[in-house]
């Protein structure tokens, strides 16, 4: 069975940098336009850009465990990090817009 999780690492330590990098880039494009201005179509692209960003958090935190071998990081430190911060900042700061409509 150890074979088969470094095996998988190893498969994934190869596929996930550029399946981060794609995410990214869709993340950007979609949240580079404005959002609605109606409350539901706010909603709706506020819970799409949400769910984009967990999409490459989730490939961050499994790139991080299969270039590591050990458990996942909470938070990563390195660019990516970064970026996912000041993306769900952004993200907070829209939340508290949704509230005052």
């Amino acid at each position: 069975m150890p074979e088969d999780i470094d095996g998988l690492r190893q498969a994934m330590q190869a596929s996930l940098p550029e399946r981060i990098r794609a995410a990214l880039a869709g993340y950007e494009r979609f949240t580079a336009d404005e959002p609605p201005a109606d409350a539901k179509g706010f909603a709706a692209w506020h819970a799409a850009a949400k769910a984009a960003l967990a999409h490459v958090e989730v490939l961050v935190k499994l790139s991080r465990w299969a270039g590591s071998g050990d458990a996942v990081a909470d938070e990563p430190e390195d660019g990516i990090g970064q970026l996912l911060a000041e993306a769900r900042h952004a993200l907070d700061q829209l939340d508290g817009e949704d509230d005052a409509l």
